[in-house]
């Protein structure tokens, strides 16, 4: 009867191993998911109304929703964010049947983000309320809803140019 355990436990143990194994595999197949962000580097300034950042993803779930994220470093305070929220909401595309996207910034998420600016009563944006945030290289992150997988890039925001006198 021992002999007979033993040998079940020999049949066993490595099935329910393969199959997590195969679990885990699943999971992780595919594509690997990337995103660029155009333009990589930039300045703010009013161009970015009419030529608004803009997200290009591969490799993610066919027909889903992807959710680009900026995360701000440690020491940076965002208007509207609470105590400890480290990520805003920069775009929101759909994918197409093979996985990819392209998504580009809405100007709310460019005045709000970007600009800081502060809103008047009629929701009309104020300019005189206005911290931009500062140069620097800032993490870009997209995420597919459906399938989980994401990807990284950077955005490298430069001080404007000097005034030419």
């Amino acid at each position: 009867m021992r002999i007979l355990k033993i040998a079940a436990l020999c049949i066993i143990a490595p099935a329910l191993l393969l199959g997590a194994v195969s679990c885990q595999t699943l999971q992780t197949s595919g594509p690997k998911a990337t995103l660029e962000v155009i333009p990589s580097e930039t300045f703010l300034s009013p161009a970015l109304f009419k030529k608004p950042v803009t997200f290009k993803g591969t490799g993610f779930g066919p027909k889903e929703m992807i959710s680009v994220e900026m995360v701000l470093p440690p020491n940076l305070k965002m208007k509207g964010l609470a105590e400890g929220e480290d990520v805003v909401g920069l775009a929101v595309g759909d994918t197409d049947e093979k996985g990819n996207f392209t998504a580009a910034m809405k100007p709310i998420a460019t005045l709000n983000w970007f600009f800081q600016v502060g809103w008047t009563p009629l929701l009309k944006p104020n300019f005189k309320e206005a911290k931009p945030i500062p140069p620097g290289v800032y993490k870009i992150n997209a995420t597919g809803l459906d399938s989980d997988r994401t990807a990284s890039s950077t955005l490298k925001i430069v001080p404007p140019p000097k005034k030419k006198k």
